[in-house]
């Protein structure tokens, strides 16, 4: 990943106030189904563009080094993780706290949008990473779930 002059939780913030007033505009447009359409499709292309400039970063990607995302997820307490385990194909991670969602309500953005502007980010980032990288995750703190169950899987 690129050097980011703020932290991620700094920049995803900023990012989420400009989507919140993007959203209120389209909506009153287009309507909420087409606006929440429009912005997904921004934020997984977005997502699927910083996959691919991670794995240019290294020589080979591969899952150790798609790992090492997990500390810039992290940084300013970001996300709190109970559980992370590498193996020879697998990477789980068990996100038992998020601030980007806890944040987001804070900010007082409609839940819709919430659930909507980091979730839908993680498959796209890991597919852009590589195409050999998949992701799984039956719930998350957004959806009401006691945490984010991560599994990434390289084939």
């Amino acid at each position: 990943m690129k050097v980011q002059p703020v932290s991620q939780i700094s920049r995803r913030l900023i990012e989420a106030e400009l989507y919140g007033e993007l959203y209120e505009t389209i909506s009153k447009k287009i309507g909420k189904e087409q606006a929440l359409q429009l912005i997904t499709e921004n934020l997984q292309n977005s997502a699927r563009k910083a996959g691919q400039s991670f794995a240019a970063s290294v020589a080979t990607p591969n899952l150790e080094h798609f790992a090492t995302a997990v500390e810039v997820w992290k940084k300013g307490d970001a996300i709190e993780i109970s559980n992370i385990s590498l193996n020879d194909n697998e990477l789980t991670i068990k996100v038992t706290k998020c601030r980007y969602q806890e944040s987001y309500r804070e900010m007082g953005l409609p839940e819709e949008l919430c659930t909507l502007l980091s979730c839908s980010r993680d498959e796209p980032f890991a597919k852009g990473y590589s195409e050999s990288l998949s992701m799984t995750r039956e719930t998350t703190l957004a959806e009401g779930g006691d945490c984010c169950p991560f599994k990434f899987t390289w084939k």
